[in-house]
């Protein structure tokens, strides 16, 4: 199981890594032609706000749920060892 949770964060890490790459572009085109609004004035920009909220939403947001999720098993989980213990 620790293998494939490995080989998940790699690919996490990649994709974001990925992301980056056009995000960067983009800041970089935006500061040098001086886009006072570089979102709403460029389709790219749009674009890649678009990918960004697609890729939190797929990506890390499962993620979070999953641990949250896990986290509140183990703590009913350690309740009720507590309570069996103490009976």
């Amino acid at each position: 199981m620790h293998h494939y949770a490995s080989q998940l964060i790699d690919l996490l890490l990649v994709l974001v890594a990925a992301w980056m790459v056009p995000a960067t572009i983009f800041i970089a085109y935006a500061y040098f032609a001086r886009l006072k609004h570089p979102v709403s004035e460029s389709v790219f920009g749009r674009l890649l706000i678009t990918s960004l909220f697609i890729i939190t939403t797929a990506i890390w947001l499962p993620i979070i749920v999953a641990a949250i999720t896990l986290s509140l098993i183990g703590h009913l989980w350690s309740r009720s060892r507590e309570n069996r213990a103490s009976s």
